[in-house]
């Protein structure tokens, strides 16, 4: 189960004189849960063995919006080689169960390490497909960011050809603009 709440501030430490009570007072602003792992709410009942810090790592994606066009090719760049390199991982026999036919234990944490990845990369290139940079050099960023995730997707070639040559018509015309100095919807 994952809850997700935004922070008031630092919670008092347990030796602040006013941490007497285990009900707060109603104005005293406490930090709250950002995400848990399990339906075990209670921070004392915690697993010992677990790291400190949030157990949970969510895509946000208000940073993914603002992020420069070059940043989200970057990004995307890392995101596809980890997913690689995962996946590449799961295929040997350590990651097998013991009759080779499915994941032992270690096999579908990677899978999960894995899906997650891939759910980031698909809300990264969401995220350049709504983006409508005007600069002929963020068309571009976004277009081989773009093209990189459609060409690892394509099955047919024509397909691919048709997104590619929207971009390159994108980018001409956001070249042709910034020449004539021609704002992006319009005439000067």
């Amino acid at each position: 189960m994952i809850v997700s709440r935004e922070a008031k501030g630092p919670a008092e430490a347990a030796t602040s004189p006013s941490h007497g009570s285990t009900n707060p007072e109603k104005d005293t602003e406490m930090n709250e849960v950002h995400a848990i792992t399990s339906a075990i709410a209670d921070p004392a009942r915690r697993d010992p063995l677990a790291p400190r810090g949030a157990m949970s790592f969510e895509i946000d994606m208000a940073k993914l919006r603002k992020m420069s066009m070059k940043e989200l090719r970057d990004f995307r760049s890392v995101l596809h080689s980890m997913s690689e390199i995962a996946a590449a991982f799961s295929c040997q026999t350590r990651f097998s169960s013991e009759d080779g036919d499915n994941f032992n234990d270690a096999g579908n944490a990677l899978q999960d390490l894995l899906e997650f990845v891939s759910r980031y990369e698909q809300a990264l290139i969401n995220v350049a497909k709504a983006a409508e940079p005007t600069a002929s050099r963020d068309v571009e960023w976004r277009a081989w960011t773009i093209l990189g995730y459609e060409a690892d997707c394509a099955d047919q070639l024509a397909t691919f050809a048709v997104i590619a040559s929207e971009a390159v018509r994108d980018e001409a015309e956001a070249r042709t603009r910034e020449r004539y100095g021609i704002k992006a919807g319009g005439a000067k």
